[in-house]
């Protein structure tokens, strides 16, 4: 029968946790920097993108014999970095938030369960929160694209109509793709 007394087992669980935490928490901070990037970087690209097709674009309008449509062009690109820059401050916060979370984690006490708790709790209402932030961010966008889109078909007519159709559907697949990314990324924090 072993003689250790609840005292000592409580001791020792507590320095296991420790020792796992210290092990995992560089690891997981790493990993959610490493994902921040990636996404950022993505976002840096689609803003990139969005540059080059409205430049496209407005080379193109000089080839029909109306007026080229430059402010829904500058209006979509504005929207577009709008987004972009919005998302990428979002992505920042939940950095930051992970970090504060990681940084709870890593203090050693008697109430280190209520604590993460807390944290937890307060983690997955921020990314909830920012995860709404940016589909009402992606949302505007759709329909600020919608708009653009209708408004310079209504300006060249059929011609364009194609290639308009083509451009608005590219950005509503991208505004999709962003929306099930951020849903994907959240699965684990939310459930």
């Amino acid at each position: 029968m072993p003689t250790t007394s609840k005292s000592s087992k409580k001791a020792n669980g507590a320095a296991v946790t420790a020792e796992i935490t210290d092990v995992f928490t560089p690891l997981y901070l790493n990993s959610v920097t490493a994902v921040a990037e990636l996404q950022k970087n993505s976002l840096d690209l689609v803003a990139e993108q969005t540059n080059e097709w409205i430049g496209a674009w407005k080379k193109a309008f000089t080839y029909f014999p109306v007026n080229p449509p430059a402010f829904f062009l500058d209006l979509a690109g504005q929207a577009v970095q709008t987004c972009v820059d919005t998302q990428k401050a979002a992505i920042d916060l939940a950095v930051e938030q992970t970090e504060a979370v990681a940084k709870i984690a890593r203090q050693r006490s008697d109430a280190y369960t209520s604590i993460a708790e807390t944290a937890t709790a307060a983690f997955q209402t921020t990314v909830a929160r920012s995860v709404e932030a940016q589909k009402k961010v992606l949302e505007f966008a759709g329909a600020q694209n919608k708009s653009f889109c209708e408004a310079t078909k209504k300006q060249l007519g059929s011609p364009a109509s194609i290639i308009v159709d083509s451009y608005e559907r590219g950005a509503n697949t991208l505004i999709e793709a962003q929306k099930s990314v951020l849903d994907a990324a959240t699965k684990p924090f939310v459930a």
